[in-house]
């Protein structure tokens, strides 16, 4: 298991065609995904400029529809 900084994160979530909405102290990622499936995810406001830890980050691929931290690896080296 590893971790993710919070700009890739945001990078899959923007490629994914999600939007932001601030909602008190998180920012909620939701939308369709390119798959047609709804997916939403939160992130704390002060995640920015941090790594997500790795038990956080495993629970948000798997909302986002990735099967792995690989799968999410290769959706991001391939949308960047």
């Amino acid at each position: 298991m590893g971790t993710c900084s919070y700009r890739d994160f945001i990078t899959v979530c923007t490629r994914l065609g999600l939007q932001q909405r601030q909602s008190g102290s998180r920012f909620v990622w939701e939308g369709v995904d390119p798959k047609g499936l709804y997916r939403q995810v939160s992130i704390h406001v002060h995640a920015q400029g941090r790594d997500i830890p790795s038990g956080t980050f495993n629970k948000m691929v798997k909302q986002l529809g990735f099967a792995s931290e690989h799968e999410f690896y290769e959706f991001l080296r391939k949308h960047r």
